[in-house]
């Protein structure tokens, strides 16, 4: 394999792999600066590190016990196993923990004016999502899924011609079943835990597939990741 063949192999591999995650990161920031603005002082930045951090332990209680803590207890029982305590927001609230199904939970800080809503001062802050008023704009969730929808499909529709489109589909499809087996919940009583491993699987066979540039990769890995996501969003609003 030459040098050249090489760099489009790994290349568009590693570029597919980052590209899903870097559009997640822009959006996040497009969405908080619509929202609300640009945050222009250090208390909302600590109030974001503070609630991803309690987030980042609600997925560790989450690997261990296979389910998030439920309303009682909430944020409280992270303590001290997974986070030494909980904190307060820098306006002197308490962190609001919002559980939105059985294994996934979003944590928030009402702004300033400990209220939820609000903008400017107020603003409700979101670990999830960044300083966004009360929710993100929804044309913004759509053109988010439209983003990450279309990238793969126009690298499906040019993998005939470009290698390097090929193995960024291959990459996208092996971050979609990460991404997906990262939030299956196995003690769930019902198919979906089935249905998101099988896609996972999928997932991956079309990336290794793509790489070795076997018959049928390109339409296996593209709806594999159309399944995945659509499992994704299934499980998040569940």
């Amino acid at each position: 394999m030459s040098r050249r063949d090489r760099i489009e192999l790994w290349g568009g591999f590693l570029l597919g792999l980052l590209i899903a995650p870097l559009v997640m990161l822009v959006m996040g920031r497009l969405v908080s600066a619509v929202a609300v603005g640009l945050d222009t002082t250090g208390e909302y930045g600590v109030a974001i590190a503070d609630a991803r951090d309690l987030t980042a332990a609600l997925d560790r209680y989450r690997a261990r016990y296979h389910h998030i803590p439920d309303a009682k207890h909430g944020l409280a029982a992270l303590q001290p196993e997974f986070i030494e305590h909980v904190p307060i927001d820098p306006w002197g609230h308490a962190y609001v923990y919002e559980p939105t199904g059985p294994q996934w939970a979003d944590v928030l800080s009402y702004g300033a004016d400990g209220q939820p809503g609000g903008s400017g001062e107020g603003a409700d802050i979101s670990a999830r999502f960044g300083r966004l008023g009360s929710r993100p704009p929804g044309f913004l969730r759509a053109l988010s899924t439209l983003i990450l929808a279309g990238l793969p499909l126009a690298a499906a529709l040019a993998a005939g011609r470009r290698r390097w489109c090929a193995t960024a589909l291959a990459g996208m499809s092996a971050f979609w079943a990460v991404i997906l087996l990262s939030t299956m919940n196995p003690t769930m009583k019902s198919v979906v835990p089935w249905f998101s491993f099988t896609a996972s699987l999928a997932c991956l066979v079309g990336a290794i597939a793509l790489l070795r540039e076997l018959p049928y990769a390109t339409l296996v890995s593209l709806l594999s990741i159309v399944v995945a996501h659509l499992l994704l969003q299934y499980v998040v609003a569940s």
